[in-house]
């Protein structure tokens, strides 16, 4: 279980939303100053994510909790959104070169738009997917909470 500390910024019912800071390693990289990265992933990258859960435990807003995501379902995600569209990117690209290899337009260049075009649908559809199982499998869960002073 991938665990964080997080702080409650609303409370509806039983479904809260919480606000933790994205960690980047750029921060702890002694190149930082010099690094074109660095300088980007700070400059465009929000500095907080929310996420919003359901949780029996009573909560306030200021409260700090932690969270905690499965780390199968991170994993599994990944590869879904990664593997998936590579692998139907070169299938596709091969299957159109061949097609194409009989035709005038025998450029591979030709087969680099319809491949495109099926990655981005099959990214597309995985997305879809994997918003439609979030509600169960990635669904993160509130394990503790502390103390208001």
């Amino acid at each position: 279980m991938i665990k964080e500390t997080a702080t409650v910024v609303a409370v509806d019912g039983d479904t809260i939303t919480v606000e933790a800071a994205i960690k980047s390693t750029c921060n702890a990289c002694q190149a930082q100053s010099d690094c074109g990265t660095g300088v980007i992933s700070r400059a465009i990258a929000p500095k907080t994510q929310q996420l919003t859960l359901r949780t029996p435990m009573p909560v306030r807003v200021g409260q700090q909790v932690t969270v905690g995501i499965p780390e199968a379902g991170v994993l599994s995600a990944s590869a879904w959104l990664y593997l998936l569209p590579l692998i139907a990117f070169i299938g596709a690209y091969s299957a159109f070169v061949s097609l194409l290899s009989t035709t005038s337009f025998s450029h591979e260049l030709w087969a680099l738009f319809p491949s495109a075009l099926v990655t981005f649908l099959t990214y597309k559809f995985i997305a879809f997917k994997l918003d439609r199982v979030e509600r169960t499998k990635y669904q993160p869960v509130l394990f503790s909470q502390q103390d208001l002073n």
